[in-house]
């Protein structure tokens, strides 16, 4: 079997047999690819720790004739405080299925595995974890050709104004409120989001920890990007329930 390397982070993990373990490897420089973790739901067996999803590691793997098989690894990065915080989980997990789903196998994009890289890092640094999910995902949109147009109107090219505006996945972008008869599958939002989609847009990523985003301005974005992103995926991510579930809980928990 052809042995390689690669850089590697692990976006998910499905148990084989009673040993072992299929990761899903987003890596630098092959892309999404699948390889067998040989023991590693063993206690103590070396690829238990690598077998993690969120790990960044050095990974040496040999071709199979259905799935490659990891051979060696060296852990660069395992995001500890990822991991000790729910809501970093929720929203971590959710960015590693959001990159599984866009991505076809074996088809290698370094800027997107450098993006989803620094955002792992950007989410361990203590930046508030739905800034840096909204910063993420307009990322990854941009690099897959995929960015909603919120300069203007798509109708009629003005500006956005005070008040409201109307978001529509199949446009790709907004519908000013002084342009009749919205789309059919429009969502309300508030014209001022539109300002924060372009701030994150630009954002410098270790800037993000000093940006503050009103409670409107986040639901608001958090609906335009996940309609925008159903529409492109044609389905939901299964991590968006569990997602939803950490929000309310954090909202609805009185201040200690």
């Amino acid at each position: 079997m052809r042995t390689y390397s690669a850089n590697g982070i692990v976006l998910r993990r499905i148990d084989l047999g009673e040993k072992d373990r299929i990761l899903t490897i987003f890596t630098r420089e092959y892309g999404k690819l699948s390889a067998v973790a040989k023991g590693s739901r063993r206690p103590g067996g070396r690829f238990g720790s690598v077998s993690e999803p969120f790990t960044y590691s050095k990974l040496m793997l040999s071709s199979g004739r259905d799935l490659d098989v990891l051979s060696q690894c060296e852990i660069k990065e395992s995001f500890p405080h990822i991991r000790c915080d729910i809501a970093n989980i929720a929203y971590g997990i959710y960015m590693l299925e959001l990159v599984n789903a866009f991505l076809d196998k074996r088809q290698p994009n370094p800027d997107m595995f450098d993006t989803l890289l620094s955002a792992m890092y950007i989410l361990e640094s203590g930046t508030d974890p739905e800034i840096t999910t909204r910063f993420f995902e307009l990322q990854l949109l941009s690099i897959l050709g995929y960015e909603p147009s919120v300069d203007a109107c798509i109708r009629c090219g003005r500006r956005p104004a005070d008040g409201r505006i109307f978001f529509s996945s199949s446009l790709g972008g907004i519908v000013c409120a002084r342009c009749d008869a919205p789309p059919k599958d429009s969502v309300k939002a508030r014209a001022a989001v539109a300002s924060y989609i372009l701030a994150l847009r630009r954002a410098e990523p270790h800037k993000l920890k000093d940006m503050r985003v009103p409670k409107g301005a986040r639901r608001d974005l958090a609906l335009i990007l996940r309609r925008h992103i159903r529409y492109q995926l044609e389905h939901d991510l299964k991590s968006v329930e569990f997602l939803d579930v950490v929000a309310a809980t954090e909202v609805n928990c009185p201040p200690v």
